[in-house]
């Protein structure tokens, strides 16, 4: 007999009426009633629920489990005992059925584990499920508090129990940190609850999935292994014991969790990894990718940059990086373009050649017929780099920043592109040509030539792209390019793709309006009954517990007044008094936060104040446990950062995040005929979606309380009601001595302490 494909919702309802025991199980639907078979460790012993009535009779006891035919009598037994009317338990669209177990699971069984029952939460989950039911694109903006991780998760979940299709879920973020909340508390919670509800069998299944080169190469471990022992050197023999775990499987395969230097991961991860290898046979990666490529786990996790480098992949006639997958789930989709950027962007550095023709007189031996001339072509290779890198320094215009120039082919640049595609064409012929024995040694080195062909091919074919020189040092620096038409590249890549997709994030749109970000990913281009919109509303109690100072006796912005930082500087003193410390200074720069904490340093005696630098992520804890100190940063610590408490009490924002002028933006600017419509439709968005990224570090809690400041004297005039209309409802004062009242109103005596 056939089982019914959607038992969940039954499963659970019986359990919910108490009428299952626990090792009991739902073995056959008829109509409006199910049969339960429980093994007493002597006999099979049969009972039949009736779903209108809630009511269950014993039905009878076998020494043996039921086959084919006794599913039939047992079958229809049921029919004959049932007191009530079929109903239309079975009958009702698995879409209503689906929706009916979602919103039982947020007002029934949540609160019965310490989940509050919030209805913004509820609602986003429903929506997403609905998503999930269409086939959607569904844009589901989250501010702080109201629980997306929670809905997401249960909503796929959900919809994959009334799917005849089961495909892993694809869940892709942008930290590490989201990453770990998923796999160490999300997912496992949701899980137990599911399965302590009968609404799930199996406890819900996740692997994590990265870069192959973040995991170890168990042939490279070896031989690294050796060599190390080899120097038998005391001070090795902390890395020797690593590297025997690792050898031995008594260590992770993930890198990221081993104290080893980076230095020691880029000598053992995976770099190549093909058949030839002595221990292809045994290689634990392999094994890995194989088990994470099957279609036993509920959730793929990964991070942008993989999954895009997957979309890439495919594009190019590549296998996939994951298996068949049903949903896809962008969490922190605000930063899905900066993933883009990179994954679609070229880089080239003006020693990538040089270091290719070091590699090349490496590989090639005394009895390489092609010697003579492979060292000519690498001279030539050597020469042309040199012309192409002089000219491009020779050609660079507008300077975006002091490290950043627009750049432009010009004549030079074409002559020396030409030349060196040729000399990589005729090399790559050459070393592909050689004998059998010989190109094993030589694919990687051909692969490289490929590569470098490539990159010179964008700049060859320069008009469909956006290029800038970057200065990386005294005498290095990287030429880049970004295609012009990304947004139609991903709705080509991403969104034409007939599954659902849910990407989700705190600050998507602004007031409610997504244009800025369906225009610059590319979902603006998809077919508008696919795209599903939706913002809720932080739970948390703004107005109560927040404040907003506006001054309006801040001086206009500017670098090179003095007079207008010793006016930062001395507002920045009297709010930190005025809280009492527990302050975040946000900048929009490095140099003005190095000054303004100089500054700060002198006249802040009761506080401890910290500076955060460039990957210096270990100052914020140093922050958090001072208790109430004073912490200035920049955009790094204006998100993906969690300061509950009163730890952060004041958050202060001394400048609006404008975004700064690139070669992106610049290109931008073009597409609009007059500069008034490219500030209002890329430029001001931009900033208030990066304001309220800043402004959700302030309250994390239902219990926290904060108050924003904004010392951009453009806050409180020009951009006063775009700010306030993208910005929770609070109160806005323009008095210094409501931010006093406020503090002593709201915090308790230990606060002052």
């Amino acid at each position: 007999m056939e089982q019914p494909v959607y038992m969940a919702d039954i499963q659970n309802k019986i359990y919910e009426a108490g009428l299952i025991r626990q090792e009991e199980r739902i073995v056959l639907t008829a109509e409006n009633c199910v049969l339960l078979e429980y093994y007493t460790g002597k006999t099979y012993s049969y009972r039949m629920v009736e779903l209108s009535t809630l009511k269950a009779k014993r039905l009878f006891s076998k020494a043996a489990p039921l086959n084919e035919s006794g599913y039939q009598k047992a079958m229809d037994k049921m029919l004959l005992q049932a007191v009530s009317e079929p109903e239309s338990t079975f009958s009702i669209k698995p879409v209503v059925r689906a929706r009916n177990l979602l919103e039982h699971i947020f007002s029934n069984i949540l609160p019965e584990h310490g989940m509050d029952f919030r209805e913004n939460q509820a609602a986003l989950a429903l929506e997403m499920l609905e998503s999930l039911q269409g086939n959607r694109l569904a844009l589901c903006e989250a501010e702080v508090g109201t629980g997306k991780t929670h809905a997401y998760i249960l909503a796929v979940t959900v919809h994959n129990l009334f799917s005849a299709s089961k495909l892993p879920t694809i869940i892709s973020t942008s930290t590490i940190a989201l990453q770990k909340a998923l796999t160490e508390e999300y997912i496992p919670q949701i899980s137990d609850i599911l399965m302590e509800h009968r609404i799930i069998d199996n406890p819900l299944s996740f692997v994590v999935r990265k870069g192959k080169s973040h995991y170890a190469c168990d042939s490279r471990v070896k031989g690294y292994r050796s060599s190390i022992a080899h120097n038998d050197r005391h001070e090795d023999k902390e890395l020797l014991s690593v590297l025997t775990g690792l050898f031995t499987g008594a260590c992770p395969l993930d890198l990221d969790t081993l104290p080893l230097t980076d230095y020691v991961k880029s000598c053992i991860n995976v770099e190549r990894c093909h058949l030839n290898c002595p221990l292809s046979s045994v290689c634990r990666y392999r094994g890995f990718i194989r088990k994470a490529q099957s279609l036993g786990y509920d959730f793929q996790i990964a991070n942008h940059n993989l999954v895009l480098a997957d979309v890439l992949g495919r594009k190019n006639g590549r296998r996939s990086l994951f298996p068949p997958r049903g949903v896809v789930i962008f969490d922190e989709a605000h930063k899905l373009l900066d993933a883009a950027r990179q994954m679609y962007g070229m880089t080239m550095e003006n020693v990538e050649l040089e270091r290719l023709v070091a590699s090349i007189y490496n590989a090639i031996g005394s009895g390489n017929p092609d010697k003579t001339e492979i060292i000519r072509l690498c001279e030539t290779m050597q020469e042309q780099n040199a012309l192409l890198f002089e000219a491009l320094r020779y050609a660079a215009g507008t300077s975006y920043d002091k490290n950043c120039y627009a750049v432009q082919i010009d004549l030079n640049c074409i002559r020396a592109l030409k030349t060196l595609m040729a000399v990589l064409r005729r090399l790559s012929v050459l070393f592909y040509t050689t004998s059998r024995e010989k190109r094993d040694r030589y694919d990687r080195l051909v692969n490289r030539m490929e590569q470098q062909e490539t990159k010179l091919s964008i700049l060859f074919h320069h008009a469909g792209s956006i290029l800038w020189l970057e200065m990386t040092g005294a005498a290095a620096c990287r030429v880049c390019a970004l295609p012009k038409q990304l947004n139609f590249l991903l709705s080509e890549d991403i969104w034409q793709e007939e599954i659902p997709y849910i990407l989700t994030s705190g600050t998507l749109s602004v007031g409610g309006d997504f244009s800025h970000f369906k225009r610059n990913n590319g979902i603006i281009l998809a077919e508008k009954r696919r795209i599903f919109e939706t913002s809720k509303a932080s739970p948390f109690d703004y107005p109560n517990h927040a404040l907003l100072y506006l001054p309006q006796d801040m001086p206009t912005p500017s670098d090179k007044e003095s007079g207008y930082f010793q006016a930062v500087v001395n507002r920045l003193e009297d709010l930190i008094e005025a809280t009492h410390g527990h302050t975040l200074i946000l900048f929009t720069s490095y140099r003005m936060m190095e000054q303004a904490y100089d500054g700060l340093c002198g006249r802040i005696t009761s506080f401890p104040i910290f500076r955060m630098g460039k990957g210096r992520l270990d100052v914020i804890d140093a922050f958090r446990k001072s208790g109430n100190g004073v912490l200035c940063a920049s955009d790094s610590a204006g998100e993906g950062i969690d300061l509950a408490g009163d730890i952060l009490s004041s958050l202060i924002v001394v400048r609006l995040p404008f975004p700064a002028p690139d070669p992106v933006l610049e290109y931008e600017k073009t597409l609009y005929p007059d500069f008034y419509g490219y500030l209002n439709e890329v430029i001001v968005p931009g900033m208030l979606i990066k304001l309220r990224q800043w402004f959700g570090r302030g309250i994390r809690r239902e219990t926290d309380t904060c108050v924003f400041s904004i010392l951009d004297s453009r806050a409180g005039r020009r951009y006063r009601n775009d700010i306030l209309a993208a910005l929770p409802d609070m109160p806005v004062t323009h008095q210094l001595s409501d931010v006093n009242r406020f503090i002593v109103a709201k915090k308790s005596g230990a606060y002052f302490e």
